[in-house]
């Protein structure tokens, strides 16, 4: 069976109907097309199915029944994995509950916690499944962007024949497979060392790394976690294939020299944007991975707050939008990629950010990723959006590669006017 779904994460919801003793071996279908598979299931659903079953098939942990609080927030953490969310079977009641917003459980709480795309596939009794109250509640979901995979006819479990049978697994899945193909372009585990190698020479690319600082008195200043990590390998991999580089950056010194890297130190946003407006129109391609503070501090004190003054209040205002600020000075034949850091809702703030800014790729990753080694990676284009889990050296050989290709692509497209 050819891998469909490779690294696709979805998040199948049960709940308790007869049907849910099919879901074992949905999951075993889904996992075979490559998804990763995470099960919630509705506290009355365990008397259908067994959890223990579906967390060994799915090699997850299954959730069921009510929030059980903790370090993590359960149904936050688990929806902000989910790429798709299938709720197989869905009851009238747990229709309802959906089309309401009723969340009483931790499948509830997971399906409203997530923007990911939803698909629904009911079963239940023919009346039931007739009853206008049940039709209407399934026209609001289809109104919020719901999928319905329709039940189909035959014998039910309460001994007569009619419309209401869980759809067909091979349907269910054909389905899934359909919407994750026509909607994303995912890829599991990108074979890196079959990336052709790019020969660079004469490009010229601009790197911004580390995290900016902003002053509030001449000792202390707002920052952040980034390490720098993530621009020292593109910066590598960038000489490597014999690009000119220039790094612009905010750390105590870079950790290595070469004969085509040249440095600029800034430490705010206003010092990047500074140096920016001066220098991207001589270059090509900037990757702009700093992490620059979104605000500014708008007195700075010239002298050392002290406890003994009382608490101090510090006024913010906001930091100019530095790729905002780019977007008059971008040329047809440059290519711009970004860098966002999420806890929530990434794909949905990295998809307007990369509109916004008219960026021609954004990486979107999660706080967890700063000062790692390796990181869970969204790569997103106009036209597509890729998941990458890799060590940051491989991230950036994939990056500097998609440069490339948007280099050459703008190249072709200017001969051609």
């Amino acid at each position: 069976m050819s891998e469909k779904l490779n690294n696709f994460n979805i998040i199948l919801a049960v709940s308790a109907g007869i049907a849910a003793y099919k879901t074992v071996e949905l999951v075993s279908q889904l996992k075979k097309q490559g998804a990763q598979v995470n099960v919630v299931l509705t506290a009355k659903a365990e008397k259908f199915v067994s959890p223990l079953s579906l967390e060994v098939i799915s090699e997850n942990q299954v959730l069921s029944g009510s929030q059980k609080w903790g370090a993590d927030i359960q149904h936050i953490e688990l929806a902000k994995k989910a790429d798709l969310i299938l709720i197989a079977p869905a009851t009238a009641n747990t229709i309802a509950k959906l089309a309401n917003g009723i969340s009483d459980e931790i499948l509830f709480d997971t399906v409203l916690a997530s923007n990911a795309p939803k698909i629904i596939a009911p079963a239940m009794n023919t009346n039931m499944w007739q009853n206008p109250i049940v039709q209407e509640n399934l026209n609001k979901l289809k109104d919020q962007g719901y999928i319905v995979i329709d039940p189909e006819e035959g014998m039910l479990a309460c001994k007569t024949y009619g419309l209401g049978r869980l759809a067909s697994l091979e349907n269910i899945i054909n389905q899934v497979a359909s919407f994750a193909q026509e909607n994303f372009t995912k890829n599991d585990f990108i074979n890196f060392v079959d990336l052709p190698s790019q020969d660079l020479t004469n490009k010229k690319v601009i790197v911004t790394l580390g995290a900016t600082k902003e002053k509030i008195d001449p000792i202390r200043f707002i920052s952040n976690r980034s390490s720098g990590k993530m621009g020292l390998a593109l910066i590598e991999t960038l000489l490597e294939q014999n690009a000119q580089v220039l790094a612009v950056h905010s750390l105590d010194t870079l950790p290595f020299k070469h004969e085509r890297l040249q440095e600029i130190k800034i430490e705010s946003a206003q010092e990047l944007l500074d140096a920016l407006s001066v220098e991207f129109e001589k270059y090509d391609a900037l990757f702009m991975v700093a992490a620059v503070a979104d605000y500014k501090v708008k007195e700075i004190s010239e002298t050392k707050l002290k406890k003994s003054n009382g608490l101090p209040q510090i006024l913010l205002e906001e930091n100019p939008d530095i790729l905002k600020s780019l977007l008059a000075l971008k040329k047809d034949r440059q290519a711009i990629i970004g860098f966002s850091v999420e806890s929530s809702d990434a794909i949905a703030h990295g998809t307007r950010k990369l509109r916004e800014k008219d960026l021609d790729l954004i990486v979107v990753n999660s706080h967890k990723s700063f000062a790692a080694d390796a990181c869970e990676v969204y790569l997103l284009t106009k036209n597509s959006k890729d998941f990458m889990q890799a060590s940051k050296k491989e991230i950036a050989n994939e990056l500097v590669t998609r440069m490339a290709n948007f280099l050459r692509e703008k190249q072709k497209k200017g001969l051609a006017v």
